[in-house]
């Protein structure tokens, strides 16, 4: 199940919500009109959210670059000699 509160509810109580954000490890959904506008996470959570998206980012650059000409080592060292 999906915890929702509305940004009333956030402004009245802030610290109750962030408190069950503690103790039931689970996100929460912010709530305007019944539209969702934001998401409350926990800060490890959203660490590891970070990690995966520069990761999945990082893959797909590599990606993209795969096909793309190489240049040996000794090519680089020896134009940085001269």
């Amino acid at each position: 199940m999906i915890n929702t509160t509305s940004i009333t509810d956030l402004k009245q109580n802030t610290a109750g919500i962030i408190k069950k954000l503690q103790d039931d490890q689970k996100n929460i959904v912010i709530l305007q009109r019944s539209q969702a506008v934001a998401v409350l996470v926990d800060p490890n959570y959203f660490s590891i959210l970070e990690e995966a998206l520069e990761t999945a980012n990082d893959i797909k650059a590599i990606e993209e670059r795969k096909n793309e000409p190489t240049v040996s080592l000794d090519e680089v060292a020896n134009k940085l000699s001269l």
